[in-house]
């Protein structure tokens, strides 16, 4: 009969040992590069949000006083997006993500409003509403706040939802005074005051 030493019985184990010690050390340098994997993904996924250049458009009402009460009050989170910094800032512009959505605030009114124009309406909780007339063209919608004391432009990206525009009018209903958008047949023209 043989005789079974403690020493032996290690050195016969000792195989499985380290066997299960590689398996180990194995998992975990997989679990590591999954993490430091999904990390870099997930750095690339975040859009770069750095300053924004605006191109310039003729807005005659921007340095008024209703856009400078607007632009005052405008959100630093526009429905999860955050507010862009701009280059070259113009009076009267923010812009909010990437792709960006851009308001522009005191501009001419556009040929597509007409007192026969068809207006969507935006009620928030109170009670305030707010009339938009929406300009299409493949890259982006443009909705124009049209029953104020001057035009708000705010152009989306496709699929971007109602969502900033809900919020926009919200905060246009309490800060804007509404007025009719015609008056004896004609379309009222925005003071740009």
């Amino acid at each position: 009969m043989p005789d079974e030493s403690p020493a032996t019985g290690l050195r016969d184990r000792l195989p499985l040992l380290l066997i299960v010690a590689a398996l180990a050390l194995t998992v975990a340098a997989i679990a590591a590069v999954v993490v430091l994997a999904g990390r870099q993904a997930a750095q690339h996924d975040v859009p770069d949000t750095g300053p924004l250049a605006v191109p310039a458009v003729d807005a005659p009402g921007a340095g008024g006083r209703s856009c400078s009460v607007l632009m005052s009050a405008l959100p630093d989170d526009l429905s999860g997006l955050a507010r862009r910094q701009l280059t070259g800032a113009q009076p009267g512009v923010a812009a909010w993500g990437d792709p960006p959505l851009v308001l522009r605030c005191g501009l001419s009114d556009p040929a597509e409003l007409t007192c026969s124009a068809r207006l969507m309406q935006f009620t928030d909780a109170s009670g305030g509403s707010v009339s938009w007339l929406q300009l299409s063209d493949p890259s982006a919608v443009t909705y124009i706040a049209v029953d104020r004391p001057v035009r708000i432009a705010v152009t989306v990206p496709p699929g971007s939802g109602m969502g900033p525009i809900q919020q926009l009018s919200e905060l246009i209903a309490a800060d804007l005074p509404s007025r009719p958008v015609c008056d004896n047949g004609g379309v009222v023209p925005p003071d740009n005051g």
